[in-house]
């Protein structure tokens, strides 16, 4: 609800300026600033703590002349602001979608690579093109709009409380050729947290049809100074991170710039631009139609960077792991209550592959209790795939000759004390989609073929109906409380005719938007399910790291890749035939850790109890799978939360069982009295190696909790720990679960300055609990 909306004209005057508090390096300590948006003249102030931007906003043109960090501007001189090229149809009509044809756009193939998951995909020839095309372009930067745009305001409200909003507004009159387009640049500000986030509204109210393209909404330049960058989270070889940090060499004052766009459809640039990638973004819009971005924004940090006993702490890491994160859960992601809690879950994709059947589920399900597990997940293979469909397919029924009692399964893994959790894709079956041509089509087109199914497209709203309806069917059917979404249909577009895209490029938005919208929906019936998508639904596969954007939407979210490090003949149980040598297995197993961690870290501007890296592997061969490397499969994963573990449980020996056991329990009791899992500190000490020593934290705010520690394949055997996140005041007792051994008392201080001394074999690991005194 808006509370306040006063419009500006140039030389008007903004009273009323908030006092609040700021984050110093979004530590605990927090001296006063002012979260407020002012004016004098042209110029307006948005100031939020040690974050300050000012614009000129005059002469029919808006343009942002400094962003600044306590005083310090951080960009480069005359940035564009934003930029866009608007483009006319010819002739003047909407583009019109593709009829049904059998002829497939694309058909894929599973095939593994590099020891992950991949697709063989034949890309047939394009479909012939459609009757409108786009002519006279026009390239349009916010310090260049005079000849667009005839007339610019302003305007200041309170949309929530504790929130302030400035928002620019251009129009285009009569007197030009864009008569009726208007862009609404939007910035907010949030109480106490040095951010500004940013998002643009295309609105066309003029008689003709236009689209947009090469859109960058925040078009700025940081400047050399602080152009030190730091990835927040992963890129893959053409698809940007979504957060990356621009600072000094020292990383002790810079901002943070993340990106509210989903997947391959983000470009986040290395000079600081933040919008669309232009290879898959454009975006029609009719008359009376507009076009609303999805949000970027900026976070400050500034402090002291200094160094410890193992490494340097800088402003920068110190922020991410308190305000920055404490912005992300406050105000942009989905929050995730306690109530869903699903840690450890275990997914029987590894070793059983799509061969899984009542009976050995129901063996799996025995082990799976015993070992702890919360939530107890079948992979593909269950749905009945219908004629001459393949393990991609999905279907509400499931496979009679393999589940004939589907329900009393379920109610049999609820009974050993875990959820149920089921697979699900978006591919239907062929030969039973309605291809009459009587309505549009639930499909995409051209056709997305894959086992015997079609892509079910995303860009059309009784598709989307259809997918969440089933999800939440069964939900109610099975008391599933767990699904995992999966198989790609997005990335290869949609223009069938009927459906919301006007163009092949137009749907990549679309469908990924439309994905996230079947989220909400099923959120909505069914709150209390827990909703993971993969990297393989969110685009390809091995497809995008996770991203803000669907951490908006889903609880949790698979990252790619998916690997089998140590798990044999991945789609084999463990059999007679296996020649593999045990040794190998074993370097694979602990190589197979070291990735899980090294691609949590590289996710850590995320909430990593959220991030699901596939999978710790529970297979045992001749003694592979020895009680060492659960522990470190057990702390390697504790970087977030226990969220996959997959494999051969019937090979595990009663030694594993009993140490997988052990283990959750001690975490189970950690999370209960701590809250661990949502909870991961790293500055001030070394980053994941598996060659020498290096440890994290997983403390709440009265520095209680877990410290987690691993030595590699060197490194001495004793080392200073120090842990930095403790308060220096309190008195701390310190326990190591796995030896079981009291370290004693100490104050934080101590911990602090790296009085713990711990003792490791080469490739060990321990977990210490941190109590207070």
């Amino acid at each position: 609800m808006e509370l306040t909306k006063v419009i500006f004209k140039k030389n008007s005057l903004l009273t009323g300026i908030v006092s609040c508090v700021f984050l110093t390096s979004c530590m605990p300590d927090k001296p006063s600033g002012e979260w407020a948006i002012s004016n004098n003249g042209d110029e307006v102030i948005i100031t939020a703590g040690i974050l300050e931007r000012r614009f000129r906003v005059a002469e029919k043109t808006t343009v942002t002349t400094s962003v600044s960090v306590n005083g310090n501007n951080i960009i480069t001189e005359n940035p564009a602001e934003f930029s866009v090229t608007f483009w006319k149809a010819s002739p003047d009509a909407e583009p019109q979608g593709m009829d049904y044809s059998d002829k497939a756009g694309v058909e894929q193939e599973d095939a593994v690579k590099n020891q992950t998951d991949a697709l063989n995909v034949d890309k047939k020839d394009t479909p012939a093109g459609q009757s409108v095309e786009w002519v006279d372009s026009l390239r349009i930067t916010g310090k260049q709009t005079k000849t667009t745009f005839d007339s610019v305001s302003y305007s200041i409200s309170s949309p929530e409380k504790r929130t302030k909003r400035l928002t620019i507004l251009l129009t285009a009159s009569g007197k030009t050729e864009w008569n009726g387009i208007s862009a609404e640049i939007n910035y907010e500000i949030y109480n106490g947290d040095p951010a500004i986030r940013k998002w643009i509204k295309f609105s066309n109210n003029g008689p003709h049809w236009i689209k947009i393209d090469q859109l960058t909404i925040d078009d700025l330049a940081i400047n050399e100074t602080h152009s030190f960058q730091t990835p927040l989270c992963p890129s893959t070889i053409d698809i940007n991170p979504g957060i990356i940090a621009f600072s000094n060499s020292a990383t002790s004052a810079g901002i943070i710039l993340a990106s509210e766009v989903p997947s391959k459809l983000r470009a986040l640039s290395g000079t600081g631009a933040s919008g669309y990638n232009p290879d898959f973004f454009e975006w029609v819009i009719g008359p009376g139609e507009s076009f609303e971005s999805e949000p970027v924004f900026m976070y400050a940090f500034s402090g002291e960077s200094y160094p410890t006993v193992s490494s340097i702490s800088t402003a920068l890491d110190r922020c991410v792991e308190n305000g920055f994160q404490s912005f992300l859960n406050k105000h942009i992601l989905r929050p995730v209550g306690d109530n869903k809690s699903i840690a450890p879950v275990f997914c029987t994709w590894t070793n059983y592959a799509s061969e899984i059947n009542d009976s050995n589920m129901r063996t799996a399900t025995d082990i799976a209790t015993q070992i702890g597990f919360r939530c107890f997940q079948l992979d593909a293979g269950w749905s009945d795939t219908g004629p001459n469909g393949g393990w991609a397919v999905s279907t509400t029924n499931p496979i009679s000759e393999r589940f004939p009692d589907l329900k009393n399964l379920s109610s049999y893994i609820q009974s050993k004390d875990m959820k149920t959790g089921l697979w699900y894709s978006v591919f239907i079956n062929e030969q039973q989609a309605d291809k009459s041509g009587k309505e549009s089509p639930l499909f995409s087109l051209p056709l997305i073929r894959r086992a015997g199914g079609l892509g079910l497209s995303l860009c059309y709203e009784k598709s989307r109906k259809k997918y969440a309806d089933e999800i939440v069917y069964l939900h109610k059917t099975y008391q599933s409380d767990y699904f995992k979404q999966d198989l790609s249909n997005v990335c290869y577009g949609d223009i069938a005719r009927g459906h919301e895209s006007r163009t092949l490029k137009e749907s990549y938005l679309r469908g990924l938007r439309g994905l996230l919208a079947t989220q909400d929906e099923i959120h909505r019936q069914a709150p209390d399910v827990w909703l993971q998508l993969s990297h393989e639904i969110y685009w390809e596969t091995p497809g995008p790291k996770a991203d803000i954007a669907v951490l908006k939407h889903a609880d949790s979210y698979h990252a790619a890749p998916n690997e089998y490090w140590g798990a044999g003949h991945r789609k084999q149980l463990v059999n007679e035939t296996w020649k593999y040598n045990v040794d190998s297995l074993q370097q694979k197993l602990i190589q197979g850790a070291y990735r899980a961690r090294d691609l949590m870290y590289r996710h850590r501007g995320l909430p990593l109890d959220r991030i699901e890296v596939f999978g710790a592997v529970t297979t045992n061969f001749n003694g592979s799978l020895t009680p060492e490397i659960q522990d470190r499969q057990i702390c390697s994963w504790l970087m977030g939360a226990p969220l996959s573990f997959s494999g051969d449980l019937t090979s595990l020996t009663e030694e594993n069982v009993e140490r997988y056991r052990s283990r959750f329990v001690m975490l189970e009791n950690l999370q209960q009295k701590y809250g661990i899992y949502s909870c991961f500190q790293f500055s001030g000490v070394p980053s994941p190696t598996d060659e020498k020593w290096h440890w994290w934290g997983k403390l709440n705010t009265e520095g209680c909790g877990a410290v987690v520690i691993i030595r590699g394949s060197a490194g001495d055997a004793m080392q200073k720990v120090n842990i930095p996140w403790v308060n220096a005041d309190e008195k701390y007792k310190l326990t190591a679960l796995f030896s079981g051994k009291e370290l004693g008392v100490f104050s934080g201080k101590q911990l602090q300055d790296g009085e713990l001394m711990i003792e490791l074999p080469v490739f060990g690991q321990e977990l210490i609990e941190i109590t207070n005194d």
